[in-house]
């Protein structure tokens, strides 16, 4: 399972990477990227694992686990989050340095997704959470390498830096296999801490951004065509 975590999320964040790396010249299709992804996200949390979470712990905890999640994210954000207002010597090392905190940061965000995989090993999540993975690391890859393309750095770093980032993810599954969590009550409030952080990145990371370069009616029509993919994706299972 530790290695399912880390080639889903390093090969959605390799993805990520190379759609920045093609579409470098062409920012203005991003808020396509980000929209698709964004309803592919919203369509795996909404149709498939809030439902199953409240089945297994109830609302109570799934509330409980989602509200923390959305308070860990927040706290991560205020504190890891790049600064964009200081004078820097230059754009490069002002790319640079911006890469540097948000690979910091992803590689936190990151963590919490292993320690579920890992406490989840032989229920009906794993592979919707391993979607959810890959799914989601692909526009982090995004946001994480465009700086980074804008400084220079080439395909062969890119690579690397997408493995290192989903580490994390590895020894949160170990992390989570070591405390075999048995009470379900527990177990909700984990999985559903994850989601209320997938949940705040997809708003704060994928949806904000893409409205600020294009119009809500087109990142919605590409939300929504997001959420039919995936809706009949999850049909045919």
């Amino acid at each position: 399972m530790w290695l399912l975590g880390l080639l889903c999320t390093s090969l959605g964040i390799f993805i990520g990477g190379m759609i920045a790396w093609l579409f470098k010249g062409l920012q203005q299709r991003v808020d396509i990227i980000y929209g698709l992804c964004a309803g592919v996200i919203m369509g795996l949390v909404i149709f498939e694992i809030i439902p199953e979470v409240i089945e297994l712990g109830g609302w109570l905890s799934t509330f409980i686990g989602f509200t923390i999640g959305m308070i860990t994210f927040k706290i991560l954000h205020n504190s890891l989050h790049y600064n964009r207002g200081k004078k820097s010597t230059t754009k490069k090392k002002l790319y640079i340095r911006t890469g540097l905190l948000l690979i910091f940061s992803f590689s936190v965000h990151n963590l919490p997704m292993g320690i579920t995989l890992g406490a989840n090993q032989d229920s009906d999540f794993t592979i919707t959470l391993l979607q959810t993975l890959l799914f989601h690391s692909i526009p982090e890859g995004i946001i994480l390498f465009t700086p980074l393309i804008l400084a220079g750095i080439n395909i062969f770093v890119v690579f690397l830096i997408s493995i290192f980032v989903s580490i994390p993810v590895s020894l949160g599954v170990f992390i989570g296999g070591l405390l075999g969590l048995v009470y379900q009550s527990i177990n909700t409030i984990l999985i559903s801490i994850t989601v209320g952080i997938i949940f705040m990145i997809t708003v704060s990371e994928i949806l904000y951004p893409a409205l600020v370069k294009s119009s809500i009616f087109k990142v919605l029509f590409w939300i929504l065509i997001g959420l039919g993919i995936i809706g009949f994706y999850l049909k045919l299972l």
